[in-house]
């Protein structure tokens, strides 16, 4: 770290060596000749991430135990003097000038506290990774309308699955994650992330946080980044009841909008996923014993009905 630092980068790492050495490789064109430090906080991992990070020359806190991820990035980046801070998942693959073209829009938006790249998986197909902050009249349109029924217009407002596409930048609600780069001078102090959840939940926070605030998102569009998503989140399998994202979305959503209004959230996404589910039966009844991957897919979605069902019952803390 040097007094000309403009860009602090914080990666964290929990058993990722593969996917860590393919990032940092990336980092040097992707911040084309920004005056960068890199710092990866290792969550007690047991391969070669440390390692990995080491033989490339950047900064490396190990942790003892496995922080979580708001709490490691928080390490990363919270005493941090540079102006911009990017926090960048161990599983992306930032191309030539990435970075640098998102600073670049941070820089050019006085308004701006997050900027996000549009996301593409490792086989080329988009990431749904912008959204509109949850609100009831949104989920009645996404658990209630078939996709296929609903205008491009509609989704396009409501950020719903193919409104996100190369070339579109403009404001929007909140994006995942993966890459955000961040206006230090807009951030609270100790850190860009509540340390409230383990996993999940803070990148929404934060954009909701900011917003309350009135600092701005944005999408853009025309800069693109590999991701293969869920790199650690797969590890940690099991762990919780149904996908490892709900129990802490029910609880920001309580948070910021109180028990009834989180029932009737969770009532929605029941319905949506009954609705999904029913699909899912009618497909394995007319094709009996072909296609056991759509039978597992149906015992998921009905695993994932009832947590939102224990939810409309007992509240986030159910």
């Amino acid at each position: 770290m040097t007094d000309t630092t403009q860009v602090t980068v914080g990666i964290v790492s929990w058993n990722v060596a593969h996917h860590l050495a393919r990032c940092l490789e990336s980092l040097p064109a992707a911040l084309d000749g920004l005056p960068a430090e890199v710092v990866v906080v290792d969550n007690a991992s047991s391969d070669d991430s440390v390692q990995v990070a080491e033989a490339a020359g950047v900064k490396v806190v190990r942790s003892p135990r496995n922080l979580g991820y708001a709490r490691a990035m928080n390490t990363a980046l919270r005493d941090s003097p540079a102006p911009v801070l990017i926090a960048l998942n161990p599983d992306t693959v930032p191309p030539p000038r990435s970075l640098r073209q998102l600073v670049e829009e941070l820089e050019r938006r006085p308004r701006a506290a997050v900027v996000g790249p549009l996301l593409r998986r490792p086989d080329g197909t988009v990431e749904h990774s912008v959204h509109r902050f949850p609100s009831l009249t949104l989920l009645a349109v996404a658990n209630l309308v078939p996709p296929r029924l609903l205008p491009r217009g509609v989704r396009d407002r409501f950020w719903l699955t193919g409104a996100v596409r190369p070339g579109r930048t403009c404001e929007v609600d909140w994006v995942v994650g993966a890459v955000h780069v961040l206006r230090r001078s807009a951030l609270p102090d100790g850190g860009p992330y509540r340390e409230r959840w383990f996993m999940y939940a803070e990148d929404v926070d934060l954009c909701w946080r900011l917003a309350q605030d009135g600092w701005g998102t944005w999408f853009v569009g025309d800069v693109e980044v590999e991701h293969v998503g869920g790199a650690s989140a797969r590890q940690r399998a099991g762990a919780a009841s149904g996908p490892p994202w709900t129990a802490a979305t029910y609880d920001w959503y309580e948070l910021a909008f109180g028990t009834l209004r989180t029932r009737v959230f969770a009532a929605l996404n029941l319905l949506g996923e009954l609705r999904v589910a029913l699909g899912r039966l009618v497909a394995s009844v007319s094709r009996p014993g072909r296609d056991p991957p759509a039978r597992r897919q149906l015992r998921a979605d009905l695993q994932l009905a009832g947590r939102h069902l224990r939810v409309v019952f007992r509240g986030a803390g159910g």
